[in-house]
């Protein structure tokens, strides 16, 4: 197991500030729902000072506060508050631990259960809050859902079985797949081929770098996961060699007995624009797989470019939709996938593979369709029938009326009375009981939901307290550099890392997290300080989203000699 390429995939906590002196508590004088101008009695202007307000449900503090001369502050998300510093709690990990409550467009949160409202700041959502994007959802053994949205800032959230908010893992790019073990363990596929694993609190756990190469074991582009919680195996598909294969939870080979390649794949270990599954030439074989999905019934289904195999995990056998081979082109289809006929219900160009129910029902979105201008989400039946097909259209509404916006979805879910699906207005819309996909359900989070922010003009004054600070907080972040492929494949050092950057190769940019200024040091792997004059450190602050701004930094290697290991520690500076 590797762990050093855990880098740039983030789960904060921060230590609490020693208390000082207590003071005595502001005066309001003016109020907005985002902002509040203050007055600290007794104060001075060569001090710094902290305020907290707490109402018993809500927690805020404000840090390196330093007063004018009549005393006056301003609380807001200022140069004194940083998004990740703006309220502490209790972690659910350790009751003295605390932890970070952040409104997720600007960085990840640990163990905390979601809070009726956001936070007190000017900038739009709240913790919890969904923006819109391809979304891929997960459920674990426990009920867990893990979500992730296609947009950056890149992140996997956690909710609750009653789908309350838990926390966020921010990561260094799109995933490729995530998916959950039985212990509730969560397994992230990255560009790369990479996996990472996070506990159910989302401790990191460790990595795995995937070998590179043709033979079995490994990988030229890791393009799929799915783990089967019974029995302990992940199943990894590679989109270049057309194959499956299957691992333990710790990433040890354990071949299938059906082919020399794994199980399923191209003799020649190449794959063509083939377009169209041939029942007598394309069998067993795969066309660019890309998902993987376990229908908890004993089935992998393997989405390719063009259709959708089926394949029995007890004893490989490849199985049929009814009388077809596959669902899809060269199967249930006929004509051509850049045909006009791609357009027809029922059918499809290229596709999302959503999900399998539990009675076998497959769930198909479009990914591209030139023929079409509304995108749907299509339910065919385990004999490859199709059931229903929803789009704008053909809406879905929830109990209240309120429509489901059904695209975009790339992986939804189900226990053993719904389904569950994120929409594209970035809302979870959970079924009605029993019904399979249809409207009456109910929808969750989203706009106006947990995203929703708290109200300070509503702020009693008799909640604030402040204490005087004996020196200004600094704040510190640990973690390890990635730097480019180790294959040299790639130079592109925002999507792939490895744990070696060669002399003259760029770091990744690296989120830092702990405000401007700040500085960075770098440490090799038994722990020395490396001289400043080693590298090069490049600052940036990019925008995020509905007005928000992220720290990044990254480092240029001139050592004239390759690292590995290389940790970092920034910290924020006078």
């Amino acid at each position: 197991m590797r762990s050093t390429v855990l880098a740039a995939i983030f789960v904060v906590a921060l230590s609490s500030a020693a208390a000082g002196a207590r003071a005595a508590g502001p005066i309001v004088l003016e109020r907005s729902p985002s902002e509040l101008t203050v007055r600290l009695t007794e104060s001075r202007q060569d001090q710094l000072y902290r305020v907290v307000y707490d109402d018993g449900e809500h927690r805020f503090v404000w840090e390196n506060l330093s007063p004018d001369s009549s005393g006056l502050v301003c609380l807001r998300d200022d140069k004194h508050l940083r998004p990740e510093h703006r309220l502490r709690c209790e972690s659910q990990t350790h009751p003295s631990d605390p932890v970070i409550f952040d409104d997720v467009l600007k960085g990840p949160v640990v163990a905390k259960s979601k809070r009726p409202f956001g936070v007190p700041v000017s900038t739009f959502g709240g913790a919890g809050y969904l923006a819109p994007g391809l979304s891929d959802l997960r459920r674990d053994e426990f009920g867990n859902f893990w979500l992730h949205l296609d947009h950056q800032p890149y992140a996997i959230f956690k909710y609750s079985p009653t789908l309350e908010y838990r926390y966020a893992l921010l990561l260094p790019g799109a995933p490729v797949a995530h998916d959950v073990d039985g212990d509730g363990n969560l397994y992230i596929l990255h560009a790369g081929n990479w996996i990472s694993k996070h506990g159910p609190l989302g401790e990191n756990l460790g990595a795995w770098e995937l070998p590179r190469g043709r033979e079995p074991g490994e990988f030229v582009e890791a393009s799929g996961m799915a783990i089967d919680r019974d029995s302990g195996w992940i199943y990894l598909a590679d989109a270049r060699l057309g194959r499956v294969q299957r691992f333990d939870l710790d990433l040890n080979y354990q071949p299938l007995p059906v082919t020399l390649w794994g199980w399923i794949g191209r003799a020649d270990l190449a794959y063509t624009r083939r377009g169209k599954y041939d029942e007598h030439l394309t069998y067993y074989q795969l066309d660019r797989p890309r998902q993987l999905v376990l229908d908890g019934r004993g089935y992998l289904f393997v989405s390719c470019e063009h259709w959708i195999s089926k394949f029995d995990l007890a004893t490989g056998r490849q199985l049929s939709f009814g009388r077809n081979p596959v669902l899809g082109w060269g199967g249930t289809f006929s004509d051509s996938a850049f045909s006009p006929s791609a357009a027809l219900d029922g059918h499809w160009q290229r596709h999302w593979l959503a999900g399998v129910d539990p009675l076998g029902n497959v769930y198909v979105a479009d990914r591209q369709n030139d023929f079409l201008i509304n995108l749907r989400l299509q339910v065919f039946g385990s004999q490859g029938i199709l059931i229903r097909s929803f789009d704008i259209e053909d809406e879905v509404k929830d109990a209240s009326g309120e429509p489901v916006y059904l695209s975009a979805v790339r992986g939804l879910t189900f226990d053993e009375h719904s389904v569950y699906l994120v929409d594209a207005a970035g809302r979870i819309y959970r079924s009605p009981a029993g019904k399979g996909l249809c409207s009456g359900g109910q929808l969750f989070l989203g706009p106006g939901a947990a995203g929703r922010q708290f109200d300070l003009s509503r702020v009693a004054e008799g909640d604030f307290t402040v204490e005087l600070q004996p020196s200004r907080v600094r704040h510190r972040f640990e973690g390890k550099l990635l730097g480019p492929r180790a294959d040299g494949g790639t130079t592109n050092c925002e999507l792939y890392g490895s744990a070696v950057v060669q002399d003259g190769h760029r770091s990744m940019w690296a989120p830092a997290r702990i405000g401007e200024p700040f500085r960075v040091s770098l440490f090799d792997g038994d722990g020395r300080l490396i001289p400043a004059d080693d590298y090069e450190i490049e600052y940036e602050q990019r925008p995020g989203l509905f007005g928000t701004r992220w720290d990044y930094f990254r480092v240029t290697n001139q050592s004239g000699q390759a690292w590995r290991n290389v940790a970092f520690v920034a910290e924020s500076i006078e």
